[in-house]
This record gives structure tokens, C-alpha cells and sequence, in this order.
């Protein structure tokens, strides 16, 4: 019970400042320079360009409204409702947080505005919620006809709000929204992945058994080892799976150099590793 309490709560912290970093990215930046960088966001700042009485939150609450009422039984119940309120609360901050624009420099705005969008959306995923838009959209159009992916359907509709904003606001607007939404979903990446402070080894070898014991002692890391054979030589070969962090890849280098000099080594950053000695594996 206390458990889930305490996750709860950290859901709830990180959906809040997820939700403050977005607002704080468009009303700093790409608001006040006409950067619409895809989603319902962009929708509601072109449609607030064209009737300035709708504010952008009206207009994205009016979109994600019915979206949530048509995938809450799909959403299931928890994550619906976390997400159902992430979007009101962003909508309600959109139009009333009272923040003055940054800089009026428009490649700028692009990049921080992407970037501080994209760290608040990946901290709102991260507290496993979502604030709706055009990837709930195209769900529910994939739901509907299957032969639509996901994938299509929320390019189709980004691409066709960042045309938009360039034929309402100018083209330059719409090749700087396209340099946001790159930030956008590269800084969410880092958020939800981390930044691939892990490091996965393949070495293949012919003193397996040596290797393995001097890495679970020296390092303190486990090793998965299975039979492999040399295609060319015909002969037979240890390979060894070792993941360890960024710090330690020199010293396992090292280590490998030291036993095996002919060893053949693979190395591959990791997202994320779960499990001990790294993150706690959990939903």
C-alpha cells in the first residue's frame, strides 16, 4: 500500500513539472514567435492566430476532450484519468500562466522551446500519462482502419499542421517548427531512454571461462556465456554478453586485452538497462 502510494505520488510530481516545462517552452518561445511545431498545440495556436478569442488551451481542450471520452476504456481507467486531467491542466496553464516571451528570436525559441517541450512531455510520459493530441489521434484512426499505422497517421497530421502554420504565419515559421519538432522527440527520447549510460559487450573469445571469472570479481558484474563457433576456422569459441556502465567499459577493455589479446569485442550503447546493478526493473 505504502508502495503504491509512493509511486503514485511520484507519478503526480513528475506530471507536474512535465506539465510546467511544456507550458513554459511554448509561452517562452514558440507561442509568441508563430512556431508550431505539429500536434493540437499547433492546431490551437494557428486557429488563435486566425480568431484570437479562442486561446491555444481552449482550442487543444476542445480537441482532446472527445479523444479521451472515445480511448478511456482502451487507456484503462488509471492512466485515462491521469491523462484526461494532464490535458485540462495544460490546456488551463496555456492560457493562464502569465509568462512574458523570452526572445524574439526565432531559430532560438525553435531549439529551447523544443527543448524544454520535449523534457515536459517526456517527464509527463515518465509519470505514465500522456496529455493527449495528434498520437491519440492516430491511434484511434489505426484502431479504425488497421491498415493505417500509427506511425503514418501522426506524421499525416503533424506534417499537415506544420504546413498549415506555413501558409497562416509564413514559410520560415514552418521549416523553424520542423527544426522543434526534431528537438521535440529527440530530448523525449533522452527522457524516457536516458542518455545510453550503459555499454553492452559481445566478446567472443577462446578463454571464456578465465575471462568470465576475472569480470565478476574485478567488476562485480554478471556475465551470460554461450557456445559459438568460428564459420572460417571451424572452431570452437566462448562468446560472453557483459553490460556495464560508461565508467567501467575502459577497465572491461582493459581486462579483455589482458587475457585475450585475439579477442573479438562488440560494443553497443544501451537506452536503458533494469535489473541489478543498473535501474529497478518495474512497471
Amino acid at each position: 500500500m505504502k508502495r503504491r502510494v509512493r509511486e503514485e505520488l511520484l507519478n503526480a510530481l513528475l506530471i507536474a513539472g512535465g506539465l510546467l516545462l511544456a507550458t513554459l517552452g511554448y509561452r517562452l518561445y514558440l507561442i509568441p514567435n508563430n512556431v508550431a511545431p505539429g500536434g493540437f498545440t499547433g492546431i490551437g495556436q494557428i486557429v488563435n492566430h486566425l480568431v484570437p478569442s479562442l486561446g491555444v488551451g481552449l482550442v487543444n481542450l476542445l480537441l482532446n476532450v472527445p479523444l479521451f471520452l472515445l480511448s478511456l476504456r482502451s487507456m484503462g481507467l488509471g492512466f485515462g484519468l491521469r491523462s484526461l486531467l494532464s490535458s485540462v491542466l495544460l490546456s488551463l496553464l496555456l492560457d493562464y500562466l502569465p509568462v512574458p516571451a523570452m526572445t524574439d528570436d526565432v531559430l532560438l525559441s525553435a531549439v529551447f522551446g523544443g527543448v524544454l517541450c520535449g523534457a515536459g512531455f517526456g517527464l509527463v510520459l515518465r509519470g505514465h500519462a500522456t496529455t493527449g493530441g495528434s498520437d491519440m489521434l492516430a491511434a484511434l484512426v489505426h484502431r479504425r482502419v488497421p491498415a493505417l499505422k500509427v506511425s503514418v497517421c501522426l506524421f499525416a497530421v503533424d506534417a499537415t499542421v506544420v504546413v498549415a502554420s506555413g501558409f497562416v504565419f509564413d514559410a520560415s515559421a514552418a521549416m523553424y517548427a520542423l527544426i522543434s519538432v526534431f528537438v521535440m522527440n529527440v530530448v523525449i527520447d533522452q527522457v524516457l531512454e536516458g542518455p545510453g549510460l550503459a555499454r553492452s559487450h559481445i566478446i567472443i573469445t577462446t578463454r571464456g571461462d578465465e575471462m568470465a571469472e576475472r569480470i565478476l570479481k574485478e567488476l562485480d558484474r554478471g556475465v551470460t556465456a554461450l557456445d559459438a563457433k568460428g564459420m572460417y576456422s571451424g572452431e570452437g569459441r566462448t562468446m560472453l554478453l557483459c553490460v556495464v556502465s560508461r565508467l567501467e567499459a575502459v577497465r572491461l577493455r582493459t581486462l579483455v586485452y589482458s587475457v585475450d589479446p585475439r579477442a573479438f569485442v562488440i560494443v553497443q550503447n544501451v537506452h536503458e538497462a533494469l535489473g541489478e546493478g543498473f535501474k529497478e526493473l518495474h512497471t
